[in-house]
């Protein structure tokens, strides 16, 4: 009887084994927004062999570093670094490890000899405010970052070319004064802004924050004030009173590129120092900016009513008799305001409407494309791909909260 002997395997000494890297990641988990980053990370690890991740976050849940700022602890020793360059002593520290390093936030671009992988703020700043200046305010506001944060201007410039130099900017109070007057300063400042007006924010906190204000004001969001975010965070804006736009800048894509990148600077394929910047992905319309600040009854009455019978399948003809116009006028209207036709601004509301709903709900295609106006999920597929480019799947994936099919 023959014997069945065991295979030989090599010792782990042998050139075929190739320990993981070892990569800390000084990214804090306080929101959605992180989390996506850490997950295209992981996303990328998986894809190559797995590495071998410190979190020190992990174990007390974020709740030491208030700040948001994870440090690198003393005496680690690994292949490379992960992390948010929240302060000059953070980069300082890391620069001094000698370890190679990726910094995933805008702070960090100040710096020229750190890499960075950054949603490109550039693009960011003229998502919102292309969106925001298709709501036809005639005023904009815009409330950024303190200076003594440290962050660059890139994003407050594309705001600034895009809405012009009568941008209405928020100024913050000194450093000493922040924590105790920032809300006073902000109510101040929203009672005396010219109304209605399309307000972009740097953060979700900020547009929170000023939609409690408005609403402890009897300002009303959107129709007094509209608000779009450039950097959305689902577990803040979810604190909201009410749903917050805003900018999706694809933080597990940014993830993703930033364990690509720290891959390539520790094999020596990769340059020492550069930026890679990611393209967001669009604009989100929630309640906060759901409003078109036409200054015209008739149009708003049109635009009301597309919103109310949306689900019916409303369409041109049908709109003129609700309004008990002819088509024609109809149509005369619509091209002196909007320059669009009335299909034209429905298919718009159907696109909005869609888009929220892949993003925000686990509904299925048949349920969104019901309340969309459509009498099948295949007529409403044809629709969003025409339009999008994409099928209803594959923007909810692209979108959804935990992708890792970068």
């Amino acid at each position: 009887m023959s014997m069945i002997t065991s295979p030989t395997l090599p010792s782990p000494g042998k050139s075929w084994f190739k320990p993981p890297y070892r990569i800390a990641v000084l990214i804090q988990a306080a929101n959605n927004f992180s989390r996506g980053i850490i997950l295209g990370a992981s996303a990328y690890s998986r894809q190559h062999g797995g590495w071998d991740f410190l979190y020190p976050a992990t174990s007390i849940n974020g709740l030491l570093f208030p700040k948001g700022e994870v440090p690198l602890p003393e005496g680690w020793h690994g292949e490379g670094i992960l992390f948010r360059s929240t302060s000059d002593s953070l980069w300082q520290t890391i620069r001094d490890s000698g370890i190679p390093a990726v910094n995933v936030s805008w702070r960090g671009l100040q710096y020229d000899e750190l890499i960075s992988v950054v949603a490109d703020p550039t693009r960011c700043g003229e998502l919102a405010a292309d969106y925001i200046a298709s709501k036809q305010h005639e005023f904009f506001g815009y409330v950024g970052v303190p200076h003594w944060q440290g962050y660059t201007s890139e994003l407050y410039d594309a705001i600034r070319r895009r809405l012009g130099a009568d941008l209405i900017t928020f100024e913050f109070p000194s450093q000493k004064d922040y924590q105790s007057c920032l809300r006073h300063r902000l109510s101040e400042w929203i009672k005396h802004l010219p109304k209605p007006i399309g307000i972009i924010t740097w953060s979700t906190d900020q547009a929170r924050i000023l939609i409690s204000i408005c609403h402890s004001l009897g300002v009303s969001v959107p129709n007094e004030v509209s608000l779009v975010t450039c950097e959305y965070d689902e577990l803040s804006a979810a604190l909201s009173p009410i749903p917050i736009s805003g900018v999706y800048q694809n933080p597990q894509g940014v993830g993703f590129e930033a364990a690509r990148m720290l891959e390539g600077v520790i094999s020596g394929q990769q340059a020492t120092h550069s930026n890679q910047l990611v393209p967001p992905i669009d604009v989100i319309e929630r309640e906060s900016s759901n409003v078109v600040a036409f200054y015209d009854e008739f149009l708003q009455q049109c635009l009301k009513l597309i919103d109310h019978h949306l689900a019916s399948g409303i369409n041109a003809t049908k709109l003129a008799s609700e309004m008990d116009v002819s088509r024609r006028t109809l149509e005369m209207k619509f091209s002196k305001f909007t320059d669009k036709t009335p299909s034209a601004v429905i298919d718009e509301s159907k696109i909005r409407v869609a888009k929220q709903l892949l993003c925000d709900t686990d509904l299925f295609l048949e349920d969104i494309a019901k309340r969309t106006g459509f009498s099948s999920t295949s007529a409403f597929t044809r629709f969003f791909k025409r339009n999008l480019g994409c099928s209803p799947s594959t923007y909810r994936n692209s979108h959804a909260f935990g992708d890792a099919s970068w």
